[in-house]
């Protein structure tokens, strides 16, 4: 698994190839960003950005990681019954 510094220098990267006009209305985008692992596979991490605003200017966060190690596996579920 990587890093969270590894995972987010690839999102501000992605984010820079967008123009000024397709980031201009937004307030928060989010990426899937799939990096080579040693094994010689890929690992896939989705990145969620908010832009904050301050002193007139505007600048880009990162809010959330999700890394799908740390996901959990839902809980089973009762035949038959609504959740």
């Amino acid at each position: 698994m990587h890093t969270d510094e590894e995972i987010k220098k690839e999102g501000f990267r992605l984010l820079s190839e967008l123009t000024p006009g397709e980031l201009e209305t937004l307030t928060e985008i989010d990426f899937e960003v799939v990096l080579k692992n040693s094994n010689g596979g890929s690992d896939r991490y989705t990145i969620f950005f908010e832009r904050g605003f301050a002193d007139e200017k505007s600048d880009w966060t990162v809010r959330n990681i999700i890394r799908p190690d740390k996901l959990q596996d839902p809980e089973p579920k009762e035949d038959d019954k609504i959740e």
